[in-house]
């Protein structure tokens, strides 16, 4: 099983439009906003910063040009990242700041003068800054960067399951018997590191290297420390975890061991880029920058990441998009776990980086084809679009589509059996060459990075766009037990490679994608009675404490004519725990004031979750209350069994039946 490793989850934008009784977090935050911008430099950090290094000047809160109280409520509003470090209330804490381009060496010294630490990225817009809290809003208040992001700890979310990947067994088979193995085709692997002693794995890991961020050494401010491994004598970057070990065997296991341990991908390269065993904003940043810095890109044209963070509403600034994005430009596909704190009935619990459009979303399905219970799902009611957060965290959205929180297909993801790692500890450690097995949808993004390799083999003039469409339009519907196609949980189905493989070298192939892309669309949007006329969406920081109500928050909504149906979600996520053990509430009213609708937050699950739909409303104003029961969000831990939530995020969308 995949370890819920801790890590210090995101805060959303913004606040909501209108905030009756916020007395209570709004002197929590005044404390520690004022506590920031009164801190000098270097005064505190938080368990796992670092100290700025001896010798860099720093600036002192006096030196700094800082905003008032007002102008900085005005800057969060339209800085998603600021707001969520902010929200934090640490005195100090490391991250990353964006700008239109790669910094500039007059950037950089700008950062510099304030005081910050700084790694600027070579090929993406950002750079890894350590410093004050002031420091850090100095350089976004002051236009030397765009905004400044938390860097966030991630979690990790295996060959009868490579078989699974195409319609059957026989069809796998038939791939294999015609090279269709990834041949040529290289696939990075940006995880704990890899195993490349395994004997399913030697001879074909050309790149095998430990990235160190200069900041985690106090080294200065030379470019990420490259460890190469792979011209040592023991080419094992993955000392401590075995994850990222074993997603490597999903992708191209190549049979030394035994000829049932075949990956999706037999034949393709790996380059495999170890990041710790504890993955970080910083440390994912860090290897896509070098992986597009380095000649042809080392050949990658396909990355796998079997790592995630709690749901929050989509965000283009966010580094991590901004890094795919970057390789999306330069032609790598950027294949993502959809997470695992999924439930039955829970929504909006898919990982943050799996909504972007350049990316392939995967979630965990078993060896017969049925949804894994612990893959994360999307909203059940979507139409959301990769656009950035409306100001003060209120994004409207309007007209009916395929929403972007959904993951895009599924692969196996439930007791895979993969290449395990001699020292692992997250998985592992085995046996020389042995294998072991897991479950996550860390274990099903590598097969559907593996059938991308295929894909690129099969036909190499394919865009990431095609990719992704190919893989999406030719997979297989699932049913729930009541025979709904739920793509909210599933997608567009189950992948099948071989489909894929036969539509990508057809005659006339764009046209024949293009045209399964639009069957597949249509199928999506048909497969349930409802259509959306308009959807709200709202989204801020935990607050860090509330009880009894001591949380509310109120936004306003107007049914228009033709709407039938109102549905609300509201989402507390508090991944890394069985149980959220926190409670939120969601109150509908009329403009009389009468309540037509509530639901509160369930505790049993890790993502709290409470729907509403209410039918048959008249046109008119409503609005849609949101307090605090019970919860605690401690936004500096690093226990991974602490209870802690980041985000409350609603929306309330508007239905018209079809």
């Amino acid at each position: 099983m995949t370890s819920p490793l801790p890590r210090l989850l995101s805060r959303p934008t913004g606040r909501p439009t209108t905030r009756p009784a916020r007395t209570l977090r709004a002197r929590l935050l005044a404390v520690a906003c004022a506590a920031a911008v009164a801190a000098p430099a270097g005064a505190a950090s938080y368990a796992g910063a670092v100290q700025p290094v001896v010798g860099v000047a720093s600036a002192t809160t006096a030196d700094l040009a800082l905003p008032s109280a007002a102008d900085l409520a005005a800057l969060r509003a339209t800085r998603p990242g600021l707001d969520r470090l902010l929200a934090t209330g640490a005195l100090e804490d490391r991250a990353v700041v964006s700008f239109a381009a790669a910094p500039s060496a007059a950037q950089v010294a700008a950062l510099r003068d304030l005081g910050l630490v700084v790694q600027p990225m070579q090929r993406l817009p950002l750079a890894l800054v350590q410093g004050s809290m002031a420091q850090l809003v100095a350089a976004v208040a002051g236009g030397t960067a765009l905004d400044a992001h938390p860097d966030e700890e991630l979690d990790l979310l295996d060959t009868a399951s490579s078989d699974v990947v195409s319609s059957s067994p026989g069809a796998a088979r038939a791939l294999r018997a015609r090279g269709l193995t990834g041949e040529a085709v290289t696939v990075g692997v940006v995880d704990s590191g890899c195993d490349a002693t395994h004997p399913d794995l030697a001879d074909h890991v050309d790149h095998n290297v430990t990235l160190v961020s200069p900041e985690y050494v106090n080294a200065g401010t030379e470019p990420a420390l490259v460890v190469p491994v792979d011209q040592g004598p023991y080419s094992n970057t993955d000392l401590g975890s075995g994850h990222g070990t074993h997603v490597a065997g999903i992708i191209a296991a190549d049979g030394t061991t035994g000829a049932g341990q075949l990956g999706v991908a037999p034949d393709a390269r790996l380059a495999c880029f170890a990041i710790g065993a504890v993955i970080t904003t910083t440390a994912v940043v860090t290897a896509y920058d070098y992986l597009l810095a380095q000649p042809d890109h080392l050949g990658i044209d396909v990355v796998n990441n079997s790592w995630g963070n709690s749901f929050r509403q989509y965000d283009p600034t966010d580094p991590v998009n901004v890094a795919t994005r970057a390789a999306a430009r330069e032609g790598i596909v950027s294949v993502f776990a959809a997470g695992n704190s999924g439930a039955e009935d829970g929504e909006a619990s898919v990982s943050p980086f799996n909504q972007a459009p350049w990316v392939v979303s995967v979630a965990a399905s078993d060896l017969d084809r049925v949804r894994g219970g612990f893959s994360s799902n999307g909203l059940a009611v979507d139409n959301g679009r990769a656009v950035p957060i409306g100001e003060d965290g209120h994004t409207v959205l309007l007209g009916d589509r395929i929403g972007n929180t959904q993951p895009d297909l599924s692969a196996p993801g439930v007791d895979i059996s993969s290449t395990c790692d001699s020292t692992g500890s997250v998985i592992g450690p085995c046996p020389q060459g042995g294998n072991a097995t897991a479950s996550g949808t860390s274990m099903a993004s590598p097969h559907v990075a593996g059938a991308a390799a295929v894909l690129l083999q099969a036909n190499p003039r394919l865009t990431v766009a095609q990719v992704r469409s190919a893989l999406v339009a030719t997979a297989s519907p699932m049913s729930d037990d009541t025979g709904r196609e739920p793509s909210w949980q599933v997608g567009y189905g189950h992948v099948n490679l071989d489909r894929a493989v036969t539509l990508v070298r057809s005659d006339g192939w764009k046209d024949r994608l293009r045209s399964a892309q639009r069957r597949a669309d249509r199928r999506l949007l048909t497969q349930d009675g409802w259509s959306v006329r308009r959807a709200d969406l709202w989204q801020e920081a935990a607050p860090p404490l509330t009880v009894g109500g001591s949380y509310t928050a109120t936004h306003e909504v107007t049914v228009g004519r033709g709407v039938a149906a109102l549905k609300v979600a509201l989402v507390y996520p508090t991944p890394a725990t069985v149980a959220n053990l926190a409670g939120f509430t969601a109150t509908v009213t009329d403009a009389t004031g009468e309540v037509v609708a509530t639901t509160t937050t369930d505790t049993s699950y890790a993502t709290g979750i409470a729907t509403a739909l209410v039918e048959g409303l008249p046109r008119g104003d409503y609005t849609v209350g949101v307090t605090g029961d019970y919860a605690v969000s401690d936004p500096d831990t690093v226990d991974s069994d602490s209870v802690n939530g980041r985000v409350v995020f609603l929306q309330v969308a508007q239905l018209a039946r079809r």
